[in-house]
């Protein structure tokens, strides 16, 4: 789709200096694994398929994707927990402004409803329990959020030059002006509840971009649903921003998504896209008794008319690894 809707077909880049960068996290095997392990155990490996790998492989998606729109650039796959988006989005941003690709397709997906990622996600406890209410069980900000929704998805953008885009008449929705990342390096569970780890992510993106605080008018948060990511998040907003958090209008998508892992960086950043190109600031719904740790303006219930001129996307990853990207209206 991100393909099409760029019309890349029409630019003329060569085959070469198209390049891809897709990620994913926790995927699922699905029924082709259970295909093959089936093969195995009944007849040994000879009778597995040559191509039996790539059916649990992480690389798989961007192989797959060099093959069907014939990308010969460099291609690379990461896997960044919730991160993994975002940073899909730098290496693509970075690869274009270093000369080495004219274009390349970024984005991530995600599969993480099976039994095992299930059943893990229980043993640590951040599944929601509003069974008897779904739609209203995903709750950043809330104060009685219980948990996590897992979604499954995916996303992806065009990125090219600016004046090549032009040139041929492309649909542009945005342009990135800044990337950044940090890991805290101190736990595989818990966050750092001030917020250092991602505050030093928001701020190296600041710097990338060379901007202020004060230039960014909208954020399209994480907004997870749990209260420790909700409040470092928080606090991270509030160390970097200062009074100004307090007047831009934050919201989380996964509120009407769910936790969609990997995808989810790149799930916000199309809705921080959308919200450039239409003005309007997409809600974070369920947002009824904001936690009083959580007190700033996360955009409660309803979208939001506002035309603003840039935006910030962030993502919070498992063990405290942070990203983030600043885009800008296109003029």
């Amino acid at each position: 789709l991100a393909v099409e809707d760029s019309d890349l077909a029409s630019a003329g880049y060569d085959d070469r200096r198209m390049s891809v960068a897709y990620g994913t996290s926790v995927g699922s095997p699905n029924e082709a694994y259970d295909e093959q392990l089936a093969a195995y155990k009944n007849h040994g490996y000879k009778k597995i398929s040559r191509f039996g790998s790539t059916a649990f492989s992480a690389h798989a998606a961007t192989v797959n994707l060099t093959i069907d729109f014939g990308m010969r650039g460099p291609a690379t796959t990461i896997s960044s927990g919730c991160a993994t988006g975002l940073e899909c989005l730098s290496w693509g941003v970075n690869l274009i402004k270093n000369g080495k690709a004219d274009a390349v397709l970024a984005g991530a997906t995600e599969s993480p409803i099976f039994p095992m990622s299930y059943a893990s996600a229980c043993s640590l406890g951040i599944l929601s329990k509003r069974n008897d209410e779904p739609d209203k069980a995903m709750r950043p900000y809330d104060e009685y959020r219980d948990g996590i929704v897992l979604s499954e998805g995916a996303a992806a953008v065009t990125l090219e030059r600016a004046d090549r885009a032009l040139a041929r008449g492309a649909r542009i929705y945005g342009e990135v002006l800044g990337t950044g990342s940090a890991a805290e390096g101190r736990n595989p569970l818990i966050l750092e509840e001030e917020g250092i780890g991602l505050s030093h992510a928001l701020r190296s993106t600041l710097d990338d971009a060379h901007m202020q605080p004060h230039e960014i008018d909208h954020i399209q948060a994480h907004g997870v649903s749990m209260a420790m990511y909700d409040r470092c998040e928080t606090n991270a907003y509030k160390s970097v921003f200062g009074d100004y958090a307090y007047r831009m209008p934050i919201s989380a998508v996964k509120s009407m998504i769910g936790q969609a892992y990997s995808a989810g960086g790149m799930l916000g950043l199309a809705a921080g896209l959308l919200a450039l190109d239409r003005g309007v600031v997409t809600p974070t719904i369920n947002l009824e008794t904001p936690d009083p740790a959580c007190d700033l303006d996360y955009v409660a219930r309803e979208a939001r008319l506002n035309d603003i001129e840039t935006a910030m996307i962030t993502a919070m990853s498992f063990g405290g690894t942070h990203s983030a990207a600043i885009l800008g209206r296109f003029n």
